[in-house]
């Protein structure tokens, strides 16, 4: 199952460095094509952020280092240019009628949370008959223990009784 959600992810990250390309490309021979993040084209900032993705992916360790900046870039530029979109219709490059701004905030929403879901780590189970033997000295703990206060708790009453 992990590896079919990373696959997933491989696969939007893919998608979404093809379509930055077009963008970037797109951008080259009309200028101001991209909308402007800082004074930097999203286009360029949004492809890192696919391409951090994708690189995570590809990592069997730690794939959370490369992954929750590229994460996090994406998801905040999305939310950004949506609600911009919202205000000013058109800030965003469109694809079918489409602002791909729409499109991005979905696509990092679920890769996040697909990331989530593969990159948790279980517990390994334990077999039956150590998990058994474990629940079995935990009883004799608690008896050895409940046996010593009803000790204590006799030894008291006599003290109370003389």
């Amino acid at each position: 199952m992990k590896d079919f959600l990373r696959k997933i992810n491989t696969l939007f990250s893919l998608v979404g460095i093809a379509f930055s390309a077009y963008l970037i490309v797109r951008n080259f021979i009309q200028p101001g094509y991209c909308p402007d993040f800082f004074e930097i084209p999203a286009c360029y900032l949004v492809m890192l952020a696919f391409l951090l993705v994708f690189l995570s992916t590809r990592m069997k360790k730690r794939s959370g280092v490369l992954f929750i900046p590229g994460g996090i870039i994406g998801f905040v530029l999305g939310i950004f240019f949506t609600f911009r979109e919202m205000v000013s219709p058109g800030t965003c490059p469109s694809f079918f009628g489409i602002a791909l701004c729409y499109v991005s905030l979905i696509v990092f929403a679920s890769m996040i949370i697909l990331f989530l879901i593969y990159s948790r780590e279980k517990k390994p189970k334990e077999p039956k008959e150590k998990k058994r033997k474990k629940d079995a000295k935990e009883d004799k703990r608690g008896l050895e223990k409940s046996e010593k206060v009803e000790e204590n708790n006799d030894s008291e009453n006599k003290k109370t009784k003389i």
